[in-house]
């Protein structure tokens, strides 16, 4: 992939986003897929180390659910218009949690998996 393919994956990302999801994201190639690693916000960290990583993965946890269907709309925007899957993560205090891999369910030969009858896909994010 040139440099030129992965800014405008990059650009596209940063347009697509929604405000207030992240306090940044890094967008990258790994593996002929696109990982969005976004951080959170701090806010309300604790200091301690245990009760951190508790809070941020808590936080992360959170994130994912309130925003599932929202990110595999955008995943499956970006599976089209790149033809590569996307993988979600977050980051905040630390702590780095990837969601199921492989964005939408779609393959990037353009056939779908985790699909049973007409029920939809049955990965989770």
């Amino acid at each position: 992939m040139s440099t030129a393919d992965l800014s405008s994956i990059q650009g596209w990302f940063a347009g697509r986003l929604p405000d207030g999801w992240f306090s940044g994201a890094d967008v990258s190639i790994e593996d002929d897929q696109i990982v969005v690693l976004g951080k959170l916000n701090e806010e309300g960290l604790p200091s301690g180390e245990a009760e951190r990583e508790s809070f941020a993965a808590g936080r992360i946890a959170r994130f994912r659910e309130e925003t599932r269907g929202r990110r595999i709309g955008i995943a499956r925007e970006a599976e089209e218009r790149f033809d590569k899957n996307v993988t979600w993560g977050a980051v905040l205090g630390g702590v780095t949690k990837r969601f199921t891999a492989g964005g939408s369910g779609r393959t990037s030969s353009g056939g779908r998996r985790g699909r049973r009858g007409h029920h939809g896909p049955t990965q989770t994010f």
